[in-house]
């Protein structure tokens, strides 16, 4: 074992000598190498941050939360969906006499609306009229000021609960407790400011008004219009019971038969996360891909360049095996040579990449930037063991073939 350590060392410091004595034939060979760590793994970073953001954004909606509307947020047949039966306050009373396995359930409506305050004014808020199960259904976080009491949701009281955005558009982040807003020209009064969301959905999330849901219908009418149920698990480790159990009751309560088609949706966080994975695996394919090709090329390129090597110190190799040395250890010279190469352009990659990662991050992407490039030990470590992976590869066949040379005909090579 030390007679291999011991040959493994030496070899490792005859290949340093080797690409010290050629290093401008070194450096152009690591160039492929070096271009396909560093895009590698800046697009792995890239990729990890927008998962990282993505996932974070939509945990707002909770893992296990489902939502029963009309539509089914990832698509489907268009006029199916709007030939189905509406979401009522009655199917939602049902399911809160049925349901076993849900902790909360909560009503909500939508309206687009219009927001003022004095000068100020806020377009497209989405407006959310709301029962008393929201908050819990929905976790819904107060930054400040309060929810609402049962007595304001039971007498539909104008009273209103601001998203962040809202707040900051309207009230520059000033004291709103108690002032009254307009929305769409109906008075109320500002009770509480949501927690901020922030993230890809912080947009929707973070700007919209709260109101009893009795209140937005005498405000905006429609009573009849179809409502969204969010039905939150007792257990997060048993949601998917709580998913069979809703779609169950919805269906003995549409009165389906067992061959006929769901006509409500059954909506949750899972679906945005299952299409946003299946999406980034494709970017994350065709990137290793491209990558991968000028991997492919630096490796030729090193392969290439380690059987120059061998040929031009042919007779080097013949005087060493003359004088002792084993196969072994001109195997583990040029193998050494080969990794060391890699493993140097690797490096090289991995400090360019980083640099431009914590250049984008600090000068092109804002500090509040819902995006950032994440740089892990992780990714560092799986960039060198790629490079080194490369190197071996490259340099296994130019190694076993000095290492098999014929010393006496390699002496005799001019």
């Amino acid at each position: 074992m030390s007679r291999i350590f011991q040959d493994t060392v030496e070899g490792i410091t005859m290949a340093r000598s080797a690409l010290r004595a050629n290093p401008l034939r070194s450096s152009l060979t690591m160039l492929g190498i070096i271009i396909g760590i560093v895009t590698v793994t800046l697009m792995s970073a890239f990729l990890t941050g927008l998962n990282d953001m993505f996932h974070e954004t939509t945990s707002f909606m909770g893992t296990d939360v489902y939502f029963i509307d009309k539509f089914s947020w990832m698509g489907g047949d268009w006029m199916t969906q709007m030939n189905r039966p509406k979401v009522t306050a009655d199917d939602a009373y049902q399911l809160q006499r049925r349901m076993t396995t849900a902790k909360a359930i909560g009503v909500s409506a939508r309206e687009d609306l219009n927001v003022k305050y004095k000068l100020a004014e806020v377009e497209d808020v989405s407006g959310e009229g709301v029962d008393a199960g929201y908050e819990a259904a929905n976790s819904v976080e107060i930054a400040q000021g309060r929810f609402f009491a049962t007595q304001e949701l039971a007498s539909a009281r104008p009273v209103c609960i601001i998203g962040y955005d809202t707040w900051d558009k309207l009230f520059h982040k000033s004291d709103p407790i108690g002032k009254q807003i307009k929305a769409n020209g109906y008075t109320l009064e500002v009770i509480g400011v949501a927690k901020q969301v922030g993230g890809m959905f912080g947009d929707f999330a973070d700007n919209r008004v709260l109101m009893p849901l009795q209140t937005l219908f005498n405000a905006y009418g429609q009573p009849d219009r179809s409502l969204t149920i969010a039905v939150k698990a007792k257990n997060v480790m048993e949601k998917e019971d709580t998913r069979a159990e809703l779609e169950y009751q919805m269906r003995v309560l549409r009165k389906l038969k067992p061959q006929d088609r769901n006509n409500f949706g059954i909506n949750s966080e899972d679906q945005f996360n299952q299409t946003f994975d299946a999406l980034t695996s494709v970017l994350k394919s065709v990137g290793l891909t491209i990558t991968g090709l000028s991997l492919l090329v630096g490796g030729i390129g090193i392969m290439n360049i380690m059987f120059v090597g061998v040929k031009e110190r042919t007779r080097e190799i013949g005087i060493r095996k003359a004088i002792g040395a084993r196969r072994r250890m001109i195997l583990m010279q040029f193998l050494s040579e080969a990794a060391m190469l890699c493993l140097v352009a690797g490096s090289i990659g991995i400090i360019i990449a980083y640099s431009a990662s914590m250049y984008i991050n600090s000068k092109v992407l804002s500090a509040d930037s819902t995006v950032h490039i994440h740089f892990t030990i992780g990714l560092i470590l799986t960039g060198l063991a790629i490079s080194l992976a490369i190197g071996v590869a490259s340099g296994i066949i130019p190694a076993w073939r000095a290492s098999k040379l014929d010393p006496v005909e390699a002496l005799r090579y001019e």
